[in-house]
């Protein structure tokens, strides 16, 4: 007879524990850091970055500030159902900002490409 001891809160559906997400881990971009750097310290591959953070193709260069996730984004926002958009911006920078896969970003807010800058006013669904 096997025993197993469980600690956290189930499901009455499946009877497996629920456990919290953990937020997407992120790296900021210093002057002068470079994706091989970045891959090099936190022991992934650049493949690996370039999946999790979808880079525009034809931005070559990291921006100091730009935000490098080293885990896989939400599918979803957990807090905002939408944002409206006060500046110009790109439906690649709001899932970049926002930490959210931008293809499941693109679902929601269909007919928009990836780089369109977005007019001002424009609501931008979340989840």
């Amino acid at each position: 007879m096997s025993a197993y001891l469980f600690v956290g809160v189930f499901s009455e559906v499946t009877a497996k524990p629920i456990l919290p997400k953990k937020p997407a881990s992120i790296v900021v971009v210093k002057e002068g850091q470079t994706l091989y750097q970045i891959a090099k310290t936190s022991q992934l591959t650049l493949r690996q970055l370039y999946k999790f953070n979808e880079f525009n193709p034809t931005a070559d260069i990291l921006e100091p500030g730009t935000k490098i996730y080293l885990s896989k984004k939400k599918r979803k926002s957990t807090q905002i159902e939408f944002i409206i958009v006060d500046n110009s911006t790109t439906l690649r920078q709001i899932a970049n900002k926002e930490g959210i896969r931008l293809k499941s970003l693109m679902r929601m807010n269909q007919g928009s490409s990836p780089d369109e800058q977005l007019p001002n006013g424009e609501k931008v669904f979340l989840r």
